[in-house]
């Protein structure tokens, strides 16, 4: 009975504070209210690309008159972008979008620019992937990809172009990123990760004839059995002993390969393909040359 009398008196005590709070600061529920009502109606009216954040970073009042601004950080997979909501002081009336005063846009003045998102190359386990390319170049590629989006296979075909005139100056890493741990996709990775344990040079024997027109017919039309056979008869076609590769599927080896370049691509947070990291930057996308030549003269 008196740990009860004890709990009620102390239950008694913290709704006095509370209520002594919200005399001391009466706007204090009514700011909640603000912030709430900024995101419910951006996240209500802006589509966002999946696995996106957003933090609540200011409150502070707008050139509107009795309207606050309220800011928040939209974390993508590739950059970092402050945005500004226009909010009335009781939370009723939501503005998006830009203010301009006398021509000047005071909303992305006062936001900022967005910020491209870094990567430490070291934590990418580049070492453990296939690559093309100068070992010393001065531009390092990371790409996350696979073997049926087709916007992959272009961009890979810009890639080799881009290499050709720049021999000494770029290197080329892939990573699997099948989305899902089955299905043909991942199935496809998993050969590819297999010829991998052969060597460096079959890998790309495999991707380079999967990401061709005859290898996506291929792909198309045949099963798991009969693409494993078509993958082993063009390893033996270059000479290559398919020991290893058929040990690689057997154990499971080629199969963890590719679910840990997934778990590395879920770390980052990456939702789609291709998704490169060029020197620590990420670009989500197909890529312009003169974007990555841009490195060269960094």
């Amino acid at each position: 009975m008196e740990d009860w009398k004890m709990i009620k008196n102390i239950i008694k005590i913290e709704i006095f504070i509370i209520l002594i709070l919200a005399i001391i600061n009466p706007a204090f529920s009514q700011e909640d209210k603000v912030v709430k009502s900024a995101l419910e109606t951006f996240k209500r009216n802006v589509r966002l690309p999946p696995g996106s954040e957003i933090s609540f970073l200011e409150k502070k009042e707008s050139p509107i008159p009795d309207f606050y601004a309220v800011k928040f950080l939209i974390i993508l997979p590739d950059k970092e972008m402050p945005v500004i909501v226009y909010v009335d002081k009781i939370g009723e009336k939501v503005i998006l979008g830009n203010l301009f005063i006398k021509g000047e846009n005071v909303t992305m003045k006062e936001a900022g620019p967005p910020k491209p998102k870094k990567i430490d190359m070291g934590l990418l386990d580049m070492e453990k992937s296939p690559f093309v390319g100068n070992k010393g170049a001065k531009v390092v590629i990371v790409e996350f990809s696979n073997f049926q989006c087709p916007y992959c296979m272009d961009s890979w075909s810009r890639l080799v172009e881009l290499m050709k005139r720049y021999p000494q100056d770029f290197k080329y890493i892939f990573k699997h990123f099948p989305f899902q741990s089955q299905g043909k996709t991942f199935e496809l990775s998993e050969l590819a990760a297999a010829a991998q344990e052969i060597g460096n040079e079959a890998f790309w024997v495999i991707h380079d004839f999967f990401f061709t027109k005859e290898g996506q017919e291929t792909i198309a039309r045949l099963e798991k059995e009969a693409l494993k056979q078509r993958v082993e008869q063009l390893l033996k076609g270059k000479g290559y002993d398919i020991t290893n590769f058929q040990f690689a599927l057997e154990t499971g080896k080629a199969k963890n390969k590719v679910l840990e370049d997934i778990s590395l691509a879920r770390r980052f947070r990456f939702t789609s393909t291709p998704t490169k990291v060029v020197n620590g930057d990420i670009i989500v996308g197909l890529t312009p040359d003169s974007t990555l030549e841009r490195y060269l003269n960094k």
